[in-house]
């Protein structure tokens, strides 16, 4: 975050609460006389280094009314279309200093801020908006992730909730309310919210590793395999090939288990957790020699997480296991 944009956000909270009273001037009611049209046309055609030219600082002085307030809208996209967002807050800024009421200004500014990281900044924006317009989608939509982010769980479901009232085409925010649901151990609700995503967008693989989850959670073991192989099918990626390690070791199925550990070592040959899942089903068939190289490189594997620590510890009783078995041979 650049410190320009950082100071333009102080500024815009403050006129965002001082505006009505500088604004009172201004001619709201007033109609549009056309001369903001050429630079909407471009904006159309997405020429905008043309609208920015087009929207001068001397032109914008001669504007009133609805003009004024849509030449901050398009300056500001098109400031932050050419990736200088410092700029476009800056537009934002004087627009809602002059219309405090806009809920369109409102919620670029608010919507710039959430995306550049400035969330409490953003949230008072998004506030503001639902102060207007309390069924106002994007506001809640805002907040929703910003409240996620935060680990705020139960706003964020509220939001979602709120926001999918009017937005219940997207299958992307069924999704991502029902990852909400799944961390606050909701997988019924979870499961139902994704079925929807699933109905809007069949070939979402991350909605299906979603669903895996949430069925697994239920103990459906079954249901939450497939789930993840038509993910892997839709290319979901490794992950999703070692989470059915995991799932099938859980479940006691060892040369399945195996099997797609194997296949994860295949295009990951350093994988703590496949190596650990199949170290665990070549102990499990007596083969013990095997099953100590597996926790070896599991216990030196990169991602150092939970598979290494396991694989330490695995791999010490192993030996010592090992170690009582040829004492006892040697007694014989």
């Amino acid at each position: 975050m650049t410190g320009p944009l950082r100071r333009a956000a102080l500024v815009l909270g403050a006129l965002a609460c001082a505006g009505a009273a500088s604004a009172a001037w201004w001619p709201f009611g007033e109609p549009s006389d056309g001369k903001i049209r050429p630079a909407a046309a471009l904006a159309a055609a997405g020429r905008w280094s043309d609208v920015v030219e087009s929207l001068a600082p001397q032109f914008m002085q001669t504007l009133r009314g609805t003009d004024l307030r849509s030449a901050y809208v398009l300056r500001g996209e098109a400031l932050e279309r050419l990736g200088r967002p410092d700029e476009a807050l800056g537009d934002y800024q004087v627009g809602i200093g002059l219309y405090p009421k806009s809920v369109l200004l409102l919620t670029r500014g608010a919507n710039l801020l959430h995306r550049e990281g400035l969330d409490e900044h953003a949230r008072e924006f998004f506030a503001r908006i639902l102060a207007l317009e309390p069924k106002n989608a994007d506001a809640h939509l805002g907040l929703a992730e910003i409240e996620r982010r935060l680990g705020f769980l139960d706003r964020s479901a509220a939001h979602y909730q709120a926001a999918l009232q009017t937005l219940k085409t997207r299958a992307d925010l069924w999704r991502d309310y029902a990852e909400v649901l799944l961390a606050q151990n909701q997988q019924w609700p979870a499961d139902l919210a994704l079925r929807k995503a699933l109905e809007l967008e069949p070939r979402d693989a991350d909605a299906h590793v979603l669903l895996a989850f949430a069925r697994r959670a239920q103990g459906d073991y079954n249901e939450a395999l497939l789930q993840l192989d038509v993910a892997a099918g839709l290319g979901a990626g490794v992950g999703t090939l070692r989470a059915k390690a995991l799932w099938l070791l859980e479940a006691g199925k060892l040369p399945e288990a195996r099997a797609a550990a194997e296949r994860v070592l295949r295009s990951s040959p350093a994988d703590g957790a496949a190596l650990w899942v199949r170290a665990r089903a070549r102990l499990a068939a007596g083969d013990l020699s095997g099953a100590e190289a597996d926790l070896s490189a599991a216990e030196a594997a990169e991602d150092g997480g939970f598979s290494a620590r396991a694989a330490k510890a695995l791999r010490a009783a192993l030996v010592e296991l090992k170690a009582r078995r040829e004492a006892a041979l040697y007694q014989k």
